[in-house]
C-alpha cells in the first residue's frame, strides 16, 4: 500500500473500513493501517497484518491511499 500524506486530512475512514471490514467493527485502534501525526501532516504505517486488500485505498475520499508499492 502506498500513502500520499499531501491528500490526507486525517478523516480515519481508512482506518474506519479497515477494522470495519476484518474486525467487523469501527474501531481505529483495530486497523491495519496506524497514523502518526507529524507535525501538521500525517504519516501511515501498514502493519504487518495489512493484507493490502485496498478498502482504505478504495474508501478514502481524498485518494490519499493507493494499492501497490
Amino acid at each position: 500500500m502506498r500513502f500520499m500524506g499531501d491528500r490526507c486530512t486525517g478523516c480515519r475512514t481508512c482506518q474506519l473500513i479497515c477494522s470495519l471490514s476484518h474486525d467487523g467493527e469501527s474501531n481505529p485502534s483495530l486497523a491495519r493501517v496506524v497514523m502518526h501525526a507529524e507535525g501538521l501532516r500525517l504519516r501511515a504505517e501498514f502493519t504487518p497484518e495489512c493484507d493490502e486488500c485496498a478498502r482504505c485505498a478504495k474508501f478514502c475520499p481524498y485518494g490519499a491511499m493507493l494499492k501497490g508499492k
